[in-house]
């Protein structure tokens, strides 16, 4: 009876280390250049697409059971839209009434303007219907995000980044219409940069009586990239929003010898997803040191709200 119970206990040790080790998140969860991730949940099934600059076919496209392992599925578009001539950034992909929306941006044709268009699906792995140009906001508007507060659709971007004025960069937000296809009202800002660090690649999600915004600062792309993922909060979509003293909540590590290349150098644009159980996870991008060339892998966070009141990775 004692050796049955030693072996009961080993096998519980053994299974309890089994899914202990599952748990563990080892990045980067897609080992190529894959910048700027947006990532769905559809049942028990994670979607996403990631930026593809210039490339013939437009952002790619990947589906995973697990958010760790992940599975190339093809590409939002296989021929670029008429409207558009390049520049094919930050896709946002959004469920809605059954069809799955992609945000996304590009340069206009007509005068390389980064605008924002939509293209639809009737489901998650079907083929994409382009609508053409959604948001253009002065001589930029980048990194769409789109969530919804009760019955009513938002979209945010990126504006002013390039303005010839040198105005500070804006998160601004306006309503969609039911359908996702439409501007309705007036756009309103959400945030400011107001020390000129950088500001990007936002989501915007609610958790009990908060809104958070998690966005990007600082340097993205160079090979000094120092990105880093910063969170604000407030009571209402319409603010004031307050930045986290604490900000960023997620950057890179360090450089340390004999750890080149398996350490991450700077990380940042991402979304948050929630698993059926409700563990909120971030999938964004990161240089590791010594591959800059390599380009920016996909990384996963797992993430939490601490006592605080405010947005934490969780180890």
């Amino acid at each position: 009876m004692k050796m049955n119970r030693t072996k009961a206990l080993l096998a519980l040790l053994l299974l309890a280390s089994t899914v202990a080790g599952r748990s563990k998140i080892k990045n980067p969860v897609i080992d190529a250049d894959a910048p700027d991730p947006s990532v769905i949940r559809i049942g028990d099934t994670y979607y996403a697409a990631a930026t593809s600059g210039n490339r013939p076919q437009a952002y790619q496209c990947y589906r995973s059971k697990d958010l760790r392992t992940w599975e190339l599925m093809g590409f939002v578009f296989d021929q670029w839209p008429d409207w558009t001539c390049g520049s094919f950034w930050a896709p946002e992909l959004f469920e809605l009434d059954g069809k799955v929306m992609c945000y996304y941006t590009a340069r206009q044709k007509s005068d390389s303007t980064s605008c924002i268009g939509v293209a639809v699906a009737d489901g998650p792995e079907g083929k994409f219907r382009d609508y053409g140009p959604l948001v253009r906001t002065t001589n930029e508007a980048i990194d769409a995000f789109v969530f919804r507060d009760g019955q009513q659709l938002y979209i945010t971007w990126k504006a002013y980044g390039l303005d010839p004025s040198h105005r500070p960069i804006e998160l601004l937000c306006q309503r969609l219409s039911a359908d996702g296809l439409h501007l309705e009202g007036e756009p309103f800002m959400l945030l400011r940069d107001d020390e000129r660090q950088g500001m990007e690649g936002q989501c915007v999600f609610k958790d009990g009586d908060w809104w958070y915004l998690l966005y990007s600062i600082r340097d993205c792309c160079s090979p000094r990239s120092d990105y880093a993922v910063s969170v604000a909060r407030s009571r209402s979509i319409q603010g004031p929003w307050e930045k986290y003293e604490g900000n960023p909540i997620l950057e890179g590590e360090p450089y340390e010898e004999g750890r080149g290349g398996h350490s991450i150098q700077s990380c940042g644009h991402g979304t948050m997803v929630r698993t059926p159980r409700g563990q909120m996870y971030y999938l964004c991008h990161a240089y590791y040191w010594n591959r800059y060339k390599e380009g920016r892998k996909a990384v996963l966070f797992r993430l939490k709200i601490g006592k605080d009141g405010w947005v934490h990775q969780k180890r």
